[in-house]
């Protein structure tokens, strides 16, 4: 009696996006875990130095100073990062626009993760502040009074990391592009925009801004159009690039 093999299985292939995404995400990842790692022995090792009564524990958060180490630490890891990868990428018979898309999501995603831990050590912090019956802590030009305020500091921080990431990409691909010298001078364009979003994302920035764009929303949408003019200029750099 003959017996009939059950038909093989074929493993699905990943797409090529999916499979930059992982690469790109695993060490997105890697570096960050030492990067907060450091944030978090700086906060306790700062914490327990102020509970020293010598020093006056009123005033900024000490876990705030996270925000810009966090926006630059972005910056140079897309930098890095893409600028290593895109030629193994292409050099396997992978396309550039699957590379692009995995980017922008990596360092989208990883926007969103860094928000979320600034958000989380804010939290424990003030848990920490409170039970030492310090002051309400300063956060980046923004009052953190309660569990409520979270919200919005997420808000803003996501937005701030987002910027300086896709910030990143560009200067990446211009380094790619133009070598290391014009890939430096690349560098005075690209930066601007930057403090831009900083500080009309301050609790008091943006105070240049005509009264209708002062509202927070309006100031949010536009923070989101420095990140999305980054995207842009990303996508075209990446499409004429040739290796």
């Amino acid at each position: 009696m003959s017996t009939v093999e059950a038909p093989r299985r074929t493993p699905a292939r990943k797409s090529q996006t999916r499979r930059a995404g992982e690469w790109l995400l695993w060490s997105h990842l890697y570096m960050a875990a030492w990067f907060w790692g450091v944030v978090l022995v700086l906060a306790v090792g700062t914490s327990a130095l102020l509970s020293n009564d010598r020093f006056d524990q009123s005033g900024t958060s000490t876990v705030a100073f996270g925000v810009q180490a966090g926006m630059w630490f972005s910056f140079a890891m897309a930098i890095a990062l893409s600028l290593r990868q895109l030629e193994a990428h292409v050099a396997a018979g992978m396309t550039r626009r699957s590379f692009l898309r995995a980017n922008v999501a990596v360092v989208s995603s990883m926007a969103v993760v860094f928000a979320l831990i600034m958000v989380l050590l804010l939290w424990v912090e003030s848990l920490v502040a409170r039970a030492a019956g310090w002051e309400v802590r300063r956060v980046s030009q923004m009052m953190y009074d309660s569990v409520a305020d979270l919200p919005g500091l997420f808000v803003v921080y996501l937005l701030v990391f987002l910027v300086g990431a896709c910030a990143g990409l560009v200067v990446g691909m211009a380094y790619h592009r133009l070598g290391g010298v014009w890939g430096t001078v690349a560098l005075v364009p690209a930066i601007p925009p930057i403090f831009f979003a900083v500080d009309i994302l301050a609790e008091d920035g943006g105070g240049w801004l005509p009264q209708a764009l002062d509202p927070n929303p309006v100031r949010m949408l536009l923070a989101l159009v420095v990140a999305a003019g980054y995207v842009l200029v990303y996508r075209m750099q990446v499409r004429r690039v040739t290796i």
